[in-house]
């Protein structure tokens, strides 16, 4: 079997670790974001050093479900969650139930050091914009301060410098988000093997490290997070169940976002004054209609 390989019911996966023994341990839990067709699959393939996520050029997203992959690097314990579309409106409308964000939320507990957001160079799009909404909307905006921008096909820089690329670049939705990450950016060729993947891969796990030391190994929290630690003892099925609700709540299960949230909640409260409205309404009308009446001229 081999190293960090797990079954991908996230259920089982979650079940299977100890919450202590995760505490005790040097861990760095990471999670790949980003839109479909970027390469996160890969990008998570090359950090754990095997194939474990399936990852190959189709014209349907090949990620249907959340997986965790783990490998041992540099006295750390790495720890990577891969995504299915999960932060576009399409993937969102894809999980009415919000069932397999909450399973992110439970395979990368009890909370990740970093999220990779995945874009591939040359090619940021309205979709990657999209995507980054739709992390900040998940997890909150505090989350991009956790943030590395992996772009994947670094070959294409042909030895060139990635931060080069960045500064020079006129597309401002991408420097507006490398200035949200901290101007934290790396890249990967995930075609590259041996010794070549192992320093490209290197370069972004220190990366992460130090971020993950700024902040004293603390992992990035939420009240889910916080949700899911204190249900840490309890049947892994129904914290799957309760943490869904939590986000179905927060007005993320029809695909829209929070906005749809608000949305839905004011056209609730209008409906629910109608009646009142209507009786305004008539009774505004009735005191024109006397006012008329009264300043109606007499017969001769």
């Amino acid at each position: 079997v081999e190293e960090g390989k797990k079954q991908r019911d996230p259920v089982t996966e979650y079940s299977e670790q100890p919450w202590e023994t995760q505490l005790s341990e040097r861990r760095l839990r990471l999670i790949l974001a980003g839109r479909t067709g970027v390469g996160k699959s890969a990008t998570g393939n090359s950090i754990l050093g095997h194939r474990l996520f399936p990852s190959r050029l189709a014209a349907t997203p090949v990620t249907r479900s959340c997986a965790l992959g783990s490998r041992s690097w540099a006295g750390w314990r790495v720890e990577v969650t891969d995504t299915p579309d999960l932060f576009t409106a399409q993937g969102r409308r894809a999980d009415p139930d919000c069932t397999e964000r909450a399973s992110c939320y439970l395979l990368s507990a009890p909370g990740p050091h970093a999220l990779l957001l995945v874009t591939q160079l040359g090619r940021f799009t309205a979709q990657d914009e999209e995507a980054a909404r739709g992390v900040r909307e998940l997890f909150g905006a505090g989350v991009l301060a956790r943030a590395v921008l992996v772009f994947t096909r670094r070959e294409d820089l042909e030895g060139g410098s990635l931060h080069d690329y960045v500064r020079a670049t006129d597309n401002r939705a991408l420097r507006a988000l490398v200035a949200e990450c901290g101007g934290r950016v790396c890249a990967l060729d995930n075609r590259a093997a041996g010794a070549e993947r192992d320093a490209q891969v290197g370069e972004l796990l220190a990366l992460v490290e130090r971020l993950a030391l700024e902040h004293d190994g603390a992992p990035f929290t939420d009240d889910v997070y916080g949700l899911a630690w204190a249900r840490r003892h309890a049947r892994p099925e129904d914290t799957l169940r309760l943490v869904a609700a939590r986000l179905a709540a927060r007005g993320l299960g029809r695909g829209w976002g929070p906005q749809w949230g608000r949305g839905r909640r004011w056209v609730e409260a209008a409906r629910r004054g109608w009646p009142l409205a209507l009786l305004l309404l008539g009774g505004a009308l009735l005191l024109v209609l006397l006012l008329l009446q009264r300043g109606a001229p007499g017969p001769d």
